[in-house]
């Protein structure tokens, strides 16, 4: 499931060429099950500029809209709920260049049962704000995605799917598509997966179609989920 994150990390950065050539952070996603109070994650900071960096480290919840983007929860109320539950020690430090830094993100308490937080990093500095985000995915139990296709609709050569999780967990929609010609024949299977549904959410899946198809069959490959 790890190299469906990216995409998703990646809409979290904010002004990102800037800060490319001189900061990376890995890993960009830390997905943890069964987490308990005093558990450590080590994140580890590189500076690549030609300057030393100080750098501020923040917390924020994050959530997806109807379309299935990432949208980050910086109010007052995510953010005291994130540093409630989760620390980062350093929360400022600097960072020389060429220099590897790691910080400790520790688990302050489990009282939750699924939490989505995103730790922010930016350099402390006027201009335009400049960061980037480690994604944490986190659960206390074994909770499962159920993730089915909701509605669907065909126009043109394409064909444009909305996934629903109803489960307890984040997962992502496999499926595969029948395509068939006009005489009714079996012409191409494609395999076809969403992108991240975080539990109780939708996101669209578009899929451009060959101009022969005449109709489709959608046939998930996850037991217990259909169109």
């Amino acid at each position: 499931m790890r190299r469906l994150f990216w995409g998703l990390a990646a809409v979290l950065l904010v002004s990102w060429v800037p800060l490319q050539a001189k900061l990376s952070v890995s890993p960009v996603i830390i997905e943890a099950e069964q987490v308990k109070a005093g558990q450590s994650f080590a994140v580890l900071l590189r500076q690549e500029g030609q300057k030393p960096l100080e750098l501020e480290l923040s917390w924020a919840l994050f959530d997806q809209d109807p379309a299935g983007s990432v949208v980050l929860l910086e109010d007052p109320d995510s953010v005291k709920r994130a540093e409630g539950l989760l620390a980062v020690e350093p929360s400022r430090l600097v960072v020389q260049p060429g220099e590897s830094v790691e910080v400790a993100v520790r688990v302050l308490q489990a009282a939750f049962q699924q939490l989505y937080a995103a730790l922010l990093v930016r350099p402390v500095r006027s201009g335009p704000p400049t960061r980037l985000a480690v994604l944490f995915l986190l659960s206390t139990g074994q909770q499962r995605p159920r993730v089915g296709v909701a509605a669907w609709e065909r126009s043109g050569k394409a064909l444009t799917l909305t996934l629903e999780n109803s489960g307890l967990s984040h997962g992502l929609w496999e499926g595969e598509l029948l395509l068939f010609d006009a005489a009714g024949q079996l012409g191409e299977t494609r395999q076809v997966q969403s992108g991240l549904v975080l539990p109780g959410r939708c996101r669209g899946l578009e899929v451009s179609l060959p101009g022969w198809v005449e109709n489709v069959e959608i046939r998930p490959l996850q037991l217990g989920e259909g169109p």
